[in-house]
């Protein structure tokens, strides 16, 4: 080696080697400010893991759900005596007896979200059941319930003066519901 570049070696060594010691004396600020932000440092938390165990987690667990339970809203009877109107009636398992009107029976689903969307335009309730046959998936379109069968009579009157829709009336069933598709 050159021996010109050995010492340009040593003194470029030797100012890394200062640099990186007095930088950050220059610019840490002083020793007063240091202490000013150490200070402010709280203490960790103390964590106790051997006080906890099964029976104590068990304890707390049922406590809350206690404490949550006092916070839930008494319950509010409906004090209607539905029984007294004409169009209110009761099932043999003290369900209401509900009336839809099916309008239509689609093996595309599209189809009957279409129709479903233009009865929701112009605000019927509406909603699809979906069924499977032995000719495959199909999706009804009902509108409805309604507990007082005469008035769905008029509805479907008013939807076949604005849809070219006649629809049958049928029973709503509550345990249909499940077959609900799509809101």
């Amino acid at each position: 080696m050159d021996e010109q570049f050995k010492k340009r070696l040593v003194g470029s060594l030797v100012f890394i080697s200062l640099a990186i010691i007095f930088f950050p004396l220059l610019f840490d600020g002083n020793e007063k400010d240091r202490s000013k932000y150490n200070d402010e440092l709280s203490d960790p938390p103390k964590i106790e893991l051997g006080l906890q165990s099964i029976e104590n987690v068990k304890k707390k667990i049922s406590d809350m759900e206690k404490a949550s339970a006092r916070k839930l809203p008494s319950e509010v009877a409906d004090e209607n005596d539905y029984s007294k109107k004409a169009d209110f009636m009761l099932d043999q398992n003290n369900l209401p007896v509900n009336w839809a009107l099916q309008l239509g029976s689609f093996q595309e689903q599209e189809n009957a979200v279409r129709l479903r969307a233009r009865l929701r335009e112009q605000n019927y309730r509406s909603y699809i059941l979906s069924g499977r046959s032995s000719t495959g998936d199909w999706y009804r379109v009902f509108v409805g319930p309604l507990s007082n069968k005469s008035a769905l009579m008029d509805m479907r009157v008013e939807i076949k003066k604005k849809f070219g829709l006649g629809g049958n009336i049928v029973r709503h069933r509550v345990e249909q519901d499940a077959d609900l598709f799509g809101g």
